[in-house]
This record gives structure tokens, sequence and C-alpha cells, in this order.
């Protein structure tokens, strides 16, 4: 595998492993990424958009991904990647986790917001589902398992792929992109603000630590002997799963958080 390359006047020798993650599904992808290009000789930074700054002209491929929520990327994510990568020419991976176990529309999506980049291939990592205190079935631990499993050879063999110059794109018809893209917009605020309404603290357990509101990547909850959110929530569920005494509740009932059976690395 080449360690240098130049194209476009860009010149890096490393990759750059872009990510967004809520409850962890996402960052566990990330870091096995890292590990196994790693393992390959490769130089590398693990980029957290909520944290770290990106220097494209330092990176000889980019490796960006995120969790699917309805067909969508984050907008965080989204954001991110107009803000910094827009003269990044070299190529790109777009990855995704999510529960189901197809394709989705939300790559197209995202390359429709970023007509420049250089998407050459994309893949969707299928984890356990992490919303299941409001909708669908949670994943059983025999399923966890089995899904974590396949994680690590989806990884190994799109990265393969991905630097062997394969291409592997999920194109979807424009007039498709845009009617899920209007549903959504339409749709998906007054959802989440149709659950957030009645998602509350126990004042018993809380202990007004602030975690919640400290760690919400676009501070849209406040606590104040009752939880409420503003119209930027992207229903990441990151409060309810950070919370030290699992003091959210839904419907006045107590919320199960998630604990995947996987382990992430404490990073900065």
């Amino acid at each position: 595998m080449n360690k240098d390359i130049k194209r476009g006047g860009i010149m890096g020798n490393k990759i750059g492993i872009i990510y967004f993650s809520g409850t962890g599904n996402t960052k566990f992808v990330a870091q096995n990424i890292a590990k196994k290009l790693q393992q390959w000789g490769e130089e590398l930074d693990l980029i957290n958009i909520e944290k770290d700054k990106i220097i494209p002209t330092q990176y000889k491929y980019l490796i960006i991904g995120g969790p699917i929520y309805i067909d969508r990327y984050p907008g965080i994510l989204i954001k991110y990647a107009k803000d910094n990568l827009k003269n990044y020419k070299n190529k790109c991976m777009l990855f995704a986790t999510q529960a189901s176990e197809k394709d989705s529309t939300a790559y197209q999506h995202f390359i429709n917001n970023m007509p420049n980049l250089n998407v050459t291939y994309c893949t969707y990592v299928p984890m356990p589902n992490n919303v299941y205190n409001f909708f669908f079935k949670k994943t059983e631990d025999e399923k966890q398992d089995e899904m974590i499993t396949k994680a690590y050879d989806i990884i190994e063999s799109s990265l393969k792929s991905f630097l062997d110059g394969e291409t592997k794109l999920y194109p979807r018809n424009k007039f498709m992109v845009f009617t899920i893209n209007l549903v959504y917009k339409m749709v998906y605020p007054m959802f989440i603000k149709s659950i957030n309404k009645k998602i509350n603290i126990d004042n018993d357990k809380c202990i007004n630590c602030k975690l919640c509101e400290k760690s919400c990547p676009v501070g849209c909850i406040k606590i104040d002997k009752t939880a409420s959110y503003t119209k930027d929530c992207l229903f990441c569920q990151r409060c309810i799963n950070i919370c030290p005494k699992n003091a959210f509740t839904y419907k006045n009932k107590e919320l199960s958080q998630y604990k995947p059976r996987f382990k992430i690395e404490k990073t900065k």
C-alpha cells in the first residue's frame, strides 16, 4: 500500500478516520478500523468531530462515518464535512452504523451535500439496536455477539476493497433522495419532539451533576428539576445513557441504558 500520494495539490501519508458517535456503536467501529489499519502498517488519526480539528492536507485518504438516524447521517456530521472538507480531492470512504441490515439513501444524501468529495466506497455495519426504549426490540445477547463478530469481518473486507481501489456506492435517483429528505425534514423533528416531551428525570435519583448537559453534542438539553430539549436534538440518546444514576424516565417509567456487549477504548 502506498505511503504517499499526491493528487490535486494534496499530499499526505496518513489516513484520517472522521466520526460522530452518540451511544458508542460508531466509535467502536471507528476504533476497530484504526486497529486494522495499524496492523497493516498505516499511519492514521482518529478524528472525533466534537473535539478534533482537521488539516485535510495531512491525509492521503479519509474514512468518514456516523450512525444512521431515519435514513440520514446526523446533520452535525454533514456540517463538519462542509466546514472542513470543501477542497479535499483524494478518495474517501463512507461507513455507517445502523440497526438495519440493508443499505440506506443516507450515502447518496451525503454525497449530494458534498459533490466535491471523491467518495469511492460506502459500507454499512449492522449494530445492536440502541433505541429499544422507544421503538423496536432490544437486540438479544446472542444476536449482539453475532453482529459484533460480523462487524470485524465487514471492517476488514471493506478496508481491503477501498484501499485496493474498488468502487462500491449505493446510488439513488434524485427524486427518491429528495422525497425522503422532504419527509425527514417534516416528520423527524415532530417525531422527536413528541418523544422528548415524555422524557423526564427522577429527582430522587438525579444528583444534578449536569453530565448530560455537558455531554450533549449540540447543547440541546437543560435539566432543572425536569428535562427539556430544544429543536436541535439529534435523538442520539447520549444524555440518557451517560447518566451515572440512570435518572431519566419515559412516560414516568425507568429507562434501560444501552450497555453493548463490546468494549470501547477511552480516548482524550
